[in-house]
């Protein structure tokens, strides 16, 4: 699976995704992180803006996920005008 994730709430939903995807329960995906359950329910909801990064790098290896960084495209004048006045 490769998608863009930019925020908390599309990382939560791409784990969500594959820990449904591989029938585990959140308690199973959190006990091969060696996290919490509430931990996964948290960054699943996008729920955990300041969450430890090694702990959200954990129960991206206990579902065999990795970050990948990429070049953004710089956003056009219009997008970022059209940011700014809504």
């Amino acid at each position: 699976m490769t998608r863009p994730v930019t925020d908390v709430k599309a990382l939560g939903a791409a784990i969500r995704l594959q820990r449904v995807g591989r029938r585990w329960t959140q308690a199973e995906v959190a006990a091969r992180a060696q996290v919490s359950r509430r931990f996964v329910s948290e960054l699943e909801a996008g729920e955990r803006t300041g969450a430890e990064l090694g702990r959200v790098l954990a129960v991206l290896r206990a579902l065999e996920l990795a970050i990948t960084l990429v070049d953004r495209p710089p956003e056009s004048f219009a997008a970022a005008l059209g940011g700014v006045l809504g």
